[in-house]
């Protein structure tokens, strides 16, 4: 079925998009001046089964792919000495950027909590181990074959997401991309919020809103959302990959988590809770977070 996949996609008018946080990021590493592909070539189109490069992929996770959406980039190398086009500086070699990138999942950066798996090459271009980093949704390496450049997968849920707008790996490299940090007015507005939802009376700073979105960062929305269907704050446990699981379901809704996933969450105490936060707060964030989650609104 792979030649007629492609037929049928021509016949259909070709619909082809690639989903936004692939599009955002490969747009900012052609905008450095790296090379980056997305829809893949005739043998990409017809492979069996169609995977991520293609606009019809059977490999989606963890939902079913939309057709006429792409999921997957590739990024290539750049020349030896090569200067970003939007910095001046040199631009991190595949090693140093795809370290970049795996840290930052596995830090649970919320700009790149799309990423579904990504191969890559930690010591040479075309020489050493290659590796597949997926978070499916735990994380898991296992090697690859997939050699000469990074190629990314996403993962489903994220098509129009914008969490990865403002996601700019060169500049994390650098250090000059904090791009997670809350607002002292943020913090206080979230820890207003969470602490409303554990005392069972969903309101905001300003007066009664059920269901309003005070801040963008979608993560802790999905957790304020958790945090209303549980018991109380004692009985609270938040995996990093179960959240993950409710950011997604929660992307554009705070009401819409999937019951199996609230239903899945175990006991926790609010200082592991705030650990999981850590990355988006200051440590007095986290502190007044944690404060706020121990001792609920009367």
């Amino acid at each position: 079925m792979s030649e007629q996949d492609r037929l049928n996609w021509i016949s259909r008018g070709s619909p082809y998009v690639l989903m936004r946080p692939l599009a955002r990021l490969r747009d900012r590493l052609r905008a450095h001046g790296y090379t980056v592909y997305d829809i893949g070539n005739r043998a990409h189109l017809e492979h069996e089964p169609p995977e991520d490069h293609t606009p019809y992929s059977e490999t989606g996770w963890p939902g079913d792919a939309r057709y006429g959406v792409g999921y997957a980039i590739d990024i290539m190398p750049p020349a030896a000495g090569a200067k970003s086009k939007l910095t001046g500086k040199t631009l991190p070699t595949l090693q140093v950027l795809g370290a970049q990138m795996v840290k930052d999942r596995n830090a649970a950066v919320l700009g790149i909590a799309w990423l579904k798996y990504q191969n890559w090459e930690p010591e040479r271009n075309n020489g050493g181990p290659c590796y597949k980093d997926a978070w499916r949704p735990t994380y898991r390496r296992t090697s690859s074959t997939d050699r000469g450049h990074i190629h990314q997968s996403g993962a489903t849920g994220y098509e129009t997401s914008s969490i990865g707008d403002d996601y700019d790996p060169v500049a994390r490299v650098y250090g000059e991309d904090d791009e997670m940090a809350l607002s002292d007015r943020d913090a206080e507005r979230l820890i207003w919020r969470v602490d409303a939802l554990v005392a069972g009376r969903p309101t905001v700073i300003g007066g009664p809103s059920v269901g309003e979105r005070v801040i963008a960062n979608e993560r802790i929305i999905a957790l304020a959302a958790a945090v209303a269907r549980l018991p109380g704050a004692e009985s609270l446990r938040v995996e990093l990959d179960q959240l993950d699981q409710a950011v997604a379901a929660a992307r554009t809704d705070i009401a819409g988590v999937d019951e199996a996933v609230i239903e899945g969450l175990a006991g926790m105490d609010v200082v592991d809770l705030a650990a999981v936060l850590r990355r988006g707060l200051s440590a007095d964030q986290v502190a007044a977070l944690a404060a706020a989650l121990a001792n609920p609104a009367s």
